[in-house]
């Protein structure tokens, strides 16, 4: 590994030589050689402290650009080479850990990876390797899309998601009008005003349309609902005059009864002063007493039917009243979920979008035509930190972010951030 090269080459003037040698080698291939690598957050460092395995292992720089050792604690790495972090290490050693003569190796093991973005078949981060260019980043992410076949299916899938969004912003205008709708029959208006919200999603005259349909469907439905309850107090006008006249008849046949027992009474007088004899008009008196007694209790029972009627058809009243409420609140429900819906469905449309014209050339361009790739990486790792334009030999740093961009908005981009 390097830092067993560089122990290697320091004991031997010819392994000294040899090293010369591969020092200029990959300077040649590379701006960056074993000697020049700083190290950088996410690289990980082998670390090897003689005889003493608990202080040895594999450790990744952290975010902020320091190592967590153990009995060292944290280390600041960042920007610094591996001889200098050996002897930071060792130093540390002999302060804290009370080590008189530590002797520390320290080797890379992995390096930050690299991100690829853009007009590339896999984006996504790549391991780094020293001696690694532009060209090599693109070729691990799958090489170049090619544009002529993947733009017609892209355009293709563009006015798929265009149709998308207007049948989701129609949808969304629709519900808009029909949650008006419902309002005005929750709070038992006759009619309602279009939303302003709608006229966002739907045109003049298709607003006009779905106005115009949601107000026939409430003249429906408010018709149906009134037509309802006028049944209802039909039925029980019907029933209470039912009542009246069992009540009518009720009274009559107490009259009935009031007459006979009066004759009955007469008779009885008579009989006792002796002045009749006892004949079978009592026996028909009785037997007629009897007979209005039971037709009276039968009216009696068709009254209580009739009013059990009432109060069922009043139940009934409720239930429709209850119903609609139930119904309208269910409805609004829905047309608030559909909204929501409907308004994911037209973000991810929109980004999906957004997404497909970053590749695409202008919609004025012949398929296939657009400039040679351009690329741009955004260095982390540099003194500022920055972006620059590249070409695919240009060399790389670990956590470079290689942006591959193909057309002229690209080329625009590249010319912007050169200017700044």
């Amino acid at each position: 590994m390097i830092g067993a090269r560089q122990r290697r080459a320091g004991c031997h003037p010819l392994w000294r030589g040899i090293a010369a040698v591969v020092g200029v080698l990959l300077m040649a291939g590379s701006s960056l050689a074993a000697d020049d690598f700083l190290v950088g957050p996410g690289d990980r460092l082998s670390i090897s402290v003689h005889r003493r395995a608990d202080l040895s292992g594999e450790f990744r720089v952290l975010p902020g650009g320091a190592l967590s050792l153990p009995f060292v604690g944290n280390l600041s790495v960042a920007g610094m080479s591996l001889e200098q972090i050996r002897g930071a290490i060792a130093q540390r050693l002999r302060d804290d850990a009370a080590l008189l003569d530590p002797r520390v190796s320290v080797e890379i093991s992995e390096m930050q990876p690299v991100l690829v973005s853009g007009i590339v078949r896999r984006p996504g981060q790549y391991p780094f390797q020293i001696g690694m260019t532009v060209g090599h980043a693109v070729a691990a992410a799958g090489g170049m899309r090619r544009f002529e076949l993947e733009e017609v299916g892209a355009r293709v899938e563009v006015m798929r998601l265009r149709e998308r969004v207007r049948e989701a912003q129609e949808a969304t205008g629709v519900s808009l009008v029909r949650q008006a709708r419902l309002l005005a029959e929750a709070a038992e208006r006759e009619t309602f005003d279009p939303p302003p919200a709608a006229t966002r999603f739907l045109p003049a005259e298709r607003l006009a349309e779905v106005v115009e349909s949601e107000r026939a469907i409430q003249r429906h439905r408010e018709l149906a609902f009134r037509s309802l309850l006028e049944l209802v107090v039909t039925q029980t006008a019907a029933f209470q005059d039912e009542i009246r006249a069992l009540e009518e008849q009720t009274s009559a046949k107490e009259r009935e009864s009031e007459l006979l027992a009066q004759e009955s009474r007469y008779i009885e007088g008579l009989m006792r002063q002796g002045l009749t004899a006892r004949d079978a008009r009592i026996v028909q008196l009785a037997r007629a007493a009897v007979q209005i007694d039971g037709e009276r209790r039968q009216i009696m029972a068709f009254i209580a039917r009739a009013r059990q009627q009432i109060a069922s058809t009043e139940q009934t009243r409720v239930n429709a009243i209850t119903q609609r409420r139930l119904e309208i609140a269910t409805s609004l429900k829905d047309a608030e979920d559909q909204m929501a819906r409907l308004r994911t469905q037209i973000e991810e449309s929109r980004a999906g979008l957004a997404q497909l014209r970053e590749t695409l050339p202008p919609e004025d361009a012949p398929l296939g035509a657009r400039t040679p790739p351009a690329f741009s990486i955004l260095r982390v790792r540099a003194s500022p930190p920055g972006r620059i334009d590249a070409h695919a030999d240009t060399p790389l740093l670990p956590g470079d972010l290689v942006d591959v961009l193909g057309d002229e908005t690209g080329a625009r981009r590249l010319a912007g951030g050169a200017a700044r």
